[in-house]
Protein backbone atom coordinates (compact mmCIF):
# COMPACT_ATOMS: atom_id res chain seq x y z
CA UNK A 1 0.00 0.00 0.00
CA UNK A 2 1.39 3.08 -1.27
CA UNK A 3 1.72 6.34 1.55
CA UNK A 4 1.80 10.13 0.67
CA UNK A 5 3.41 12.55 2.95
CA UNK A 6 2.44 16.60 3.10
CA UNK A 7 4.86 17.65 -0.02
CA UNK A 8 3.46 15.13 -2.18
CA UNK A 9 -0.06 15.83 -1.42
CA UNK A 10 0.49 19.35 -1.90
CA UNK A 11 2.55 19.15 -5.51
CA UNK A 12 -0.67 16.77 -6.63
CA UNK A 13 -3.24 19.49 -5.22
CA UNK A 14 -1.31 22.36 -7.47
CA UNK A 15 -1.63 19.85 -10.22
CA UNK A 16 -5.35 20.20 -10.43
CA UNK A 17 -5.33 23.35 -9.81
CA UNK A 18 -3.76 23.70 -12.58
CA UNK A 19 -5.73 21.04 -14.96
CA UNK A 20 -8.62 22.93 -14.27
CA UNK A 21 -11.04 24.66 -16.17
CA UNK A 22 -12.94 26.43 -13.92
CA UNK A 23 -13.21 27.40 -9.87
CA UNK A 24 -13.68 24.19 -7.50
CA UNK A 25 -13.78 23.57 -4.11
CA UNK A 26 -13.31 20.59 -2.36
CA UNK A 27 -13.55 19.51 1.97
CA UNK A 28 -10.57 17.70 2.99
CA UNK A 29 -10.97 15.22 6.11
CA UNK A 30 -8.46 13.28 7.86
CA UNK A 31 -4.77 12.68 7.49
CA UNK A 32 -5.00 14.94 4.33
CA UNK A 33 -6.32 17.86 6.89
CA UNK A 34 -4.02 16.80 9.39
CA UNK A 35 -1.32 17.38 6.92
CA UNK A 36 -2.24 20.38 5.13
CA UNK A 37 -3.59 22.98 7.98
CA UNK A 38 -2.06 21.29 10.53
CA UNK A 39 1.99 20.03 9.07
CA UNK A 40 1.54 17.09 10.39
CA UNK A 41 4.40 14.71 8.74
CA UNK A 42 2.59 11.51 9.35
CA UNK A 43 2.06 9.79 5.46
CA UNK A 44 -1.40 8.99 4.75
CA UNK A 45 -2.72 6.42 2.07
CA UNK A 46 -5.41 8.27 0.08
CA UNK A 47 -7.33 11.96 0.35
CA UNK A 48 -10.59 11.55 1.76
CA UNK A 49 -13.47 14.76 0.84
CA UNK A 50 -16.60 15.34 3.24
CA UNK A 51 -18.17 16.89 -0.29
CA UNK A 52 -19.07 15.33 -3.99
CA UNK A 53 -16.15 15.69 -6.94
CA UNK A 54 -17.67 16.85 -9.86
CA UNK A 55 -17.13 15.77 -12.91
CA UNK A 56 -14.97 18.84 -14.03
CA UNK A 57 -12.53 18.41 -10.98
CA UNK A 58 -12.41 14.45 -11.51
CA UNK A 59 -10.78 15.18 -14.92
CA UNK A 60 -8.52 17.79 -13.00
CA UNK A 61 -7.73 14.44 -10.70
CA UNK A 62 -6.71 12.35 -13.38
CA UNK A 63 -4.79 15.50 -15.01
CA UNK A 64 -2.59 15.57 -12.07
CA UNK A 65 -2.06 11.39 -11.90
CA UNK A 66 -0.89 11.79 -15.20
CA UNK A 67 1.30 14.74 -14.40
CA UNK A 68 2.52 14.15 -10.91
CA UNK A 69 3.18 10.42 -11.65
CA UNK A 70 1.46 9.80 -8.29
CA UNK A 71 -1.74 7.36 -8.46
CA UNK A 72 -3.28 9.00 -5.18
CA UNK A 73 -6.81 7.87 -4.83
CA UNK A 74 -8.81 10.91 -4.12
CA UNK A 75 -13.02 10.09 -3.51
CA UNK A 76 -15.46 11.90 -1.26
CA UNK A 77 -15.63 9.50 2.11
CA UNK A 78 -18.51 7.09 2.43
CA UNK A 79 -18.69 7.09 6.12
CA UNK A 80 -17.40 10.39 7.43
CA UNK A 81 -19.74 12.49 9.83
CA UNK A 82 -19.02 15.15 12.37
CA UNK A 83 -20.31 18.13 14.54
CA UNK A 84 -23.74 19.78 13.36
CA UNK A 85 -21.89 22.91 12.60
CA UNK A 86 -18.44 22.04 11.36
CA UNK A 87 -19.14 23.37 7.99
CA UNK A 88 -19.39 26.75 9.56
CA UNK A 89 -16.12 26.67 10.89
CA UNK A 90 -14.43 25.36 7.53
CA UNK A 91 -10.53 26.69 7.17
CA UNK A 92 -8.80 27.11 4.13
CA UNK A 93 -5.39 25.63 2.91
CA UNK A 94 -3.42 26.32 0.06
CA UNK A 95 -4.54 29.29 -0.44
CA UNK A 96 -2.70 30.54 -3.12
CA UNK A 97 -4.28 28.35 -5.30
CA UNK A 98 -5.97 29.88 -8.52
CA UNK A 99 -8.95 27.52 -9.24
CA UNK A 100 -8.89 24.78 -6.43
CA UNK A 101 -10.61 26.22 -3.23
CA UNK A 102 -8.80 23.38 -0.41
CA UNK A 103 -11.04 23.54 3.16
CA UNK A 104 -10.63 21.57 6.22
CA UNK A 105 -12.54 21.42 9.47
CA UNK A 106 -11.31 23.20 12.37
CA UNK A 107 -8.91 21.04 14.38
CA UNK A 108 -12.03 20.46 17.03
CA UNK A 109 -14.63 19.46 14.13
CA UNK A 110 -11.73 17.34 12.53
CA UNK A 111 -11.11 15.66 16.33
CA UNK A 112 -14.69 15.17 16.91
CA UNK A 113 -14.74 13.57 13.36
CA UNK A 114 -11.85 10.85 14.10
CA UNK A 115 -14.00 10.26 17.21
CA UNK A 116 -16.86 8.73 15.35
CA UNK A 117 -14.69 5.78 14.25
CA UNK A 118 -12.18 5.83 17.40
CA UNK A 119 -9.38 4.47 15.83
CA UNK A 120 -6.36 5.14 17.26
CA UNK A 121 -4.21 5.86 14.50
CA UNK A 122 -6.71 8.80 14.28
CA UNK A 123 -6.00 9.45 17.59
CA UNK A 124 -1.98 9.44 16.81
CA UNK A 125 -2.97 12.13 14.60
CA UNK A 126 -4.65 14.06 16.83
CA UNK A 127 -1.93 14.07 19.80
CA UNK A 128 0.59 15.37 16.69
CA UNK A 129 -1.83 18.66 16.61
CA UNK A 130 -2.07 18.89 19.96
CA UNK A 131 1.21 19.21 20.58
CA UNK A 132 1.46 21.98 18.11
CA UNK A 133 -1.71 23.31 18.05
CA UNK A 134 -3.47 22.35 21.64
CA UNK A 135 -7.07 21.77 21.63
CA UNK A 136 -9.47 23.78 23.75
CA UNK A 137 -10.92 20.81 26.35
CA UNK A 138 -13.89 23.08 27.15
CA UNK A 139 -14.97 23.30 23.32
CA UNK A 140 -14.00 20.01 22.94
CA UNK A 141 -16.41 19.18 25.27
CA UNK A 142 -18.91 21.47 24.59
CA UNK A 143 -19.38 20.24 20.63
CA UNK A 144 -19.21 16.78 21.90
CA UNK A 145 -22.50 17.58 23.87
CA UNK A 146 -24.32 19.86 21.64
CA UNK A 147 -23.20 19.21 18.09
CA UNK A 148 -23.07 15.14 17.98
CA UNK A 149 -26.45 13.95 18.76
CA UNK A 150 -26.83 13.18 15.10
CA UNK A 151 -24.72 10.93 14.02
CA UNK A 152 -25.66 7.44 13.54
CA UNK A 153 -23.63 5.61 15.69
CA UNK A 154 -24.37 3.68 19.20
CA UNK A 155 -24.64 7.06 21.48
CA UNK A 156 -22.52 4.39 24.04
CA UNK A 157 -19.94 3.75 21.67
CA UNK A 158 -19.68 7.51 20.53
CA UNK A 159 -19.03 8.27 24.24
CA UNK A 160 -16.37 5.36 24.59
CA UNK A 161 -14.36 6.87 21.99
CA UNK A 162 -14.84 10.53 23.18
CA UNK A 163 -13.58 9.21 26.44
CA UNK A 164 -10.59 7.97 24.32
CA UNK A 165 -9.99 11.08 22.84
CA UNK A 166 -10.16 13.17 25.70
CA UNK A 167 -7.52 10.43 28.20
CA UNK A 168 -5.30 10.84 24.70
CA UNK A 169 -5.18 14.54 24.70
CA UNK A 170 -5.99 15.22 28.79
CA UNK A 171 -5.46 12.21 30.59
CA UNK A 172 -6.21 14.35 34.14
CA UNK A 173 -9.55 15.14 32.93
CA UNK A 174 -11.05 11.66 31.84
CA UNK A 175 -11.99 10.70 35.13
CA UNK A 176 -14.31 13.78 36.14
CA UNK A 177 -15.46 13.84 32.82
CA UNK A 178 -16.74 10.41 32.56
CA UNK A 179 -18.47 10.24 35.78
CA UNK A 180 -20.51 13.95 34.59
CA UNK A 181 -21.30 12.28 31.38
CA UNK A 182 -22.77 9.38 32.80
CA UNK A 183 -24.06 11.21 36.57
CA UNK A 184 -25.78 14.31 36.28
CA UNK A 185 -24.99 15.14 39.94
CA UNK A 186 -21.28 15.12 39.27
CA UNK A 187 -22.22 17.90 36.82
CA UNK A 188 -21.37 20.87 38.80
CA UNK A 189 -17.32 19.68 39.25
CA UNK A 190 -16.94 19.15 35.85
CA UNK A 191 -18.22 22.81 35.00
CA UNK A 192 -15.60 24.11 37.80
CA UNK A 193 -12.91 22.15 35.94
CA UNK A 194 -13.87 23.28 32.87
CA UNK A 195 -14.15 27.20 33.89
CA UNK A 196 -10.80 26.99 35.22
CA UNK A 197 -9.69 25.20 32.20
CA UNK A 198 -10.94 28.35 30.23
CA UNK A 199 -9.20 30.57 32.74
CA UNK A 200 -6.04 29.27 32.64
CA UNK A 201 -6.66 29.79 28.77
CA UNK A 202 -7.29 33.34 29.01
CA UNK A 203 -4.13 34.11 31.42
CA UNK A 204 -1.68 32.29 28.79
CA UNK A 205 -2.75 34.78 25.86
CA UNK A 206 -2.80 37.46 28.63
CA UNK A 207 1.00 36.81 29.17
CA UNK A 208 1.70 36.18 25.70
CA UNK A 209 0.22 39.21 24.44
CA UNK A 210 2.94 42.08 24.06
CA UNK A 211 2.81 44.93 26.34
CA UNK A 212 1.97 48.65 25.25
CA UNK A 213 5.11 50.38 23.08
CA UNK A 214 7.01 52.53 25.45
Amino acid sequence: MRYYVRAEIERFLRAVDRALKRPATIIIIGGGAAALKYRIDDPTMDIDTFNALGADLRRAIDAAREATGLAMPFEQSGVADGPYDFEDRLLRAMPRLARLTVLVPERHGLALMKTVRGDQADFAKLQAIHNRHPFDLPVLVRRYEEEMGHVIIDPRRLRWNFLALVESLFPEAVNLIQRALERPDQRGQLEAFLASQASLKGRRRSRRRPGPAR
